[in-house]
């Protein structure tokens, strides 16, 4: 498998850890990430937008006894309805976390279209 980047020209990816997305539309973001931090412990994902967190679309993801966490969530964002704006995600993890090994993918779908006033 392979990344797809900017199918249908709505998104792209200027650098390794950032995501345009262009403006005129409400996006429907959703991720999922599987990891694996020692026993007991958690992983964070956090998103940005514009260089700033947005604590309500993070989620933690619970290893428990095993080492298996997960973190998913979906969110809407209209803030690209006039400007692009760049989305990038933070993996935060404890100290006690020695090594984690993770994976996961990041859809992104226009879930409306901003109609200008001269439409009405």
């Amino acid at each position: 498998m392979y990344p797809v980047w900017g199918a249908g020209g709505l998104t792209s990816l200027p650098t390794d850890d950032t995501i345009t997305l262009q403006p005129g539309y409400v996006y429907a973001v959703s991720y999922v990430f599987l990891a694996t931090p020692e026993p007991g412990n958690y992983f964070q994902i956090l998103p940005f937008i514009n260089g700033t967190p947005r604590l309500l679309y993070s989620f933690t993801g619970n290893a428990a006894n095993g080492r298996n966490a997960a973190a998913s969530a979906f969110f809407l964002t209209n803030e690209a309805l006039y400007e692009p704006v760049d989305l990038s995600f933070s993996l935060t993890y404890p100290d006690t976390v020695r090594n984690i090994d993770i994976s996961g993918a990041v859809s992104i779908y226009p879930a409306a279209i901003a109609v200008s006033e001269e439409f009405f």
